[in-house]
């Protein structure tokens, strides 16, 4: 029943819950979101999640939030994980300690990368030439990684390539393409992940949400193109 199903709770926004939605829709997870909306400036509020932050079970209250029946958990990696023990749990490699190990550097690279890039969208001067020339070097190693790979660590799908590929789509955006004019590699990256069968049925149907919250200079919801 619909009841049952697990749910992912996050602002109304890609930022770090896009990943996980990809990850759950590779793995056949039917879910549920709760969806909690910044205000409009200047204040950009944050009651809607504030007011209820410590009223959902949570031991550690944060976004993104997982619950799955009475269990529930908070971090994004441990929720990609979970998840993927779960459902997938292929996608952890856990029979190879050197491919598990890899996936896990990888993702780790990727996380740094991306928590930067994010960072910047919100305390820069929003102006996405000057980001696209400070992150396009940061992507040299991982683009080589994904040119001599089937996937980011390996030939085998992990989680981290789920956090990767949702990395260079914001990356793609902010440089208006110029990334893929640099690093090939990625677009072909990109297009491998995407069209993976479920992937590409959940591109087909997702929301069309900005990367991030609106008190971001760049892509945030009233500034859909910038």
């Amino acid at each position: 029943m619909s009841d049952n199903k697990p749910i992912l709770g996050y602002w109304k926004i890609r930022g770090l819950a896009e990943c996980i939605r990809y990850q759950l829709a590779y793995s056949n997870v039917s879910y549920k979101e709760e969806v909690y909306e910044q205000g409009d400036g200047p204040e950009f509020s944050r009651s809607s999640w504030m007011d209820v932050k410590f009223q959902q079970g949570l031991a550690f209250p944060n976004l993104p939030y997982f619950k799955d029946g009475d269990f529930s958990i908070t971090e994004s990696g441990a929720i990609h994980r979970y998840c993927a023990r779960k459902w997938c749990p292929e996608l952890l490699n856990l029979d190879d300690p050197e491919m598990y190990a890899k996936a896990e550097m990888l993702w780790g690279v990727v996380a740094d990368v991306k928590g930067f890039v994010t960072m910047q969208c919100y305390i820069g001067d929003g102006c996405k030439e000057q980001l696209t020339e400070k992150v396009i070097p940061k992507l040299e190693l991982l683009a080589k990684a994904a040119h001599e790979n089937q996937y980011i660590a390996d030939n085998k799908l992990c989680c981290a390539d789920f956090a990767f590929v949702e990395l260079v789509e914001l990356v793609d955006f902010i440089s208006n393409g110029k990334v893929f004019e640099i690093y090939p590699a990625l677009k072909d990256y990109r297009d491998r992940i995407f069209e993976l069968p479920t992937l590409k049925e959940y591109l087909t149907k997702r929301a069309d949400l900005p990367f991030n919250n609106k008190v971001a200079k760049i892509n945030n919801v009233d500034k859909a193109n910038i």
